[in-house]
């Protein structure tokens, strides 16, 4: 195997090859790089990828118009600060006229003076979407002429290449985020629809539609799911509000991921909920919404089993076994319930120092 090997002492790096150089780590803390500024506080970075996931019809379309708003006049989205930012919005599925009225009515209900609306370039694509392969080298072009710091792509299916459900075709597609964001140094966020059925069983990254790789693919993603209004709050009586319930749930990678924001569709702008009247309510399909709906824990033993069996599936993820605080968190009981329920389905269930494994 040695006429294989390398003489470290000898080879010498190809530089010509195309591709970044291999970097010592020595370098790196001889000279930290300054990191990317922020350009959703604690949400998204610069020149990064951010995905926002939800339902058809949920209403991601006013809640990315919100975002280009709150980017351009330098104010929060749904509690976030946003940078002064310039933003190329690319509509891909509203009447052109329908959208900049939807611009206006939002501006007029958040009640924000468009001091900066010049700052927020549409390029409507409605009728002439292409693949994002031919698409690309316009867009990038078009960012660049504009000096946009952010690109706002809605939605990401319009301009999709292959099979979303094949890995390989949606990694060919995702890498074309990368490019973007390389040659023009914004940040790329776009929107994506969940898959069909109900979604509150999965956990926030698993809900978009297709591969894998689109969840795992964004620098930051924020899902928006409906909640089951169990407990309905007497504001949202739906004889007297046609307000919808709704929660927002992340995973980032350049962050912590922010605790589950609640908050309230009034057409046409989203409010964050910060009374705390929306934490006991699900999403549909969570197992917890039963719970929620008998409002006792007087279950039959199989309903029990059912439901632990489900939450423990959950808080799974790629790991061979659940902690005792994930259990309790999910299910919000006890971690002596918990310990309980282990004892009880003993034949399928192992605790063992916190830790609980299925058999």
């Amino acid at each position: 195997m040695d006429e294989y090997k390398h003489n470290y002492n000898t080879w010498e790096d190809d530089e010509d090859d195309g591709l970044p150089r291999v970097i010592s780590s020595a370098e790196f803390l001889a000279n930290p790089p300054k990191l990317p500024q922020e350009v959703i506080e604690g949400v998204v970075r610069q020149g990064h990828k951010m995905m926002i996931s939800g339902a058809s019809k949920s209403g991601k379309s006013f809640l990315l118009i919100e975002l280009a708003i709150a980017l351009a006049e330098e104010t929060k989205w749904l509690g976030f600060q946003c940078r002064r930012s310039r933003v190329l919005y690319i509509n891909l599925e509203i009447d052109p006229n329908s959208l900049i009225h939807r611009f206006i009515n939002i501006y007029e209900a958040l009640g924000i003076e468009p001091r900066h609306f010049d700052d927020i370039v549409i390029w409507n694509l409605r009728g002439e979407a292409q693949p994002l392969d031919e698409l690309a080298p316009e867009l990038i072009h078009k960012a660049d002429y504009h000096g946009v710091d952010v690109i706002i792509l809605d939605p990401i299916y319009k301009v999709m290449m292959g099979d979303e459900n094949n890995a390989t075709d949606m990694a060919n597609f995702t890498n074309l985020f990368d490019e973007i964001c390389y040659e023009t140094e914004c940040t790329f966020v776009y929107s994506h629809h969940h898959s069909k059925g109900a979604q509150g069983f999965k956990r926030a990254m698993d809900r978009a539609s297709g591969s894998g790789v689109f969840a795992r693919d964004a620098d930051a993603q924020v899902d928006m799911i409906q909640l089951n209004l169990v407990e309905v709050p007497s504001r949202n009586n739906p004889e007297e509000s046609s307000a919808t319930a709704w929660r927002l749930e992340s995973s980032l990678r350049e962050f912590q991921s922010f605790r589950p924001v609640n908050i309230w569709f009034e057409y046409p702008i989203h409010r964050v909920e910060n009374s705390g009247e929306l934490d006991k309510n699900y999403a549909d399909g969570d197992p917890r919404v039963n719970l929620l709906r008998s409002y006792k824990r007087n279950q039959t033993t199989e309903s029990r089993k059912d439901e632990f069996d489900t939450a423990f599936d959950i808080c799974l993820a790629d790991n061979e076994f659940c902690t005792t605080d994930e259990l309790a968190n999910y299910l919000g009981i006890s971690v002596r319930t918990i310990q309980k329920r282990v004892s009880e389905f003993e034949n399928d269930y192992l605790l063992s120092k916190g830790n609980v494994y299925r058999k």
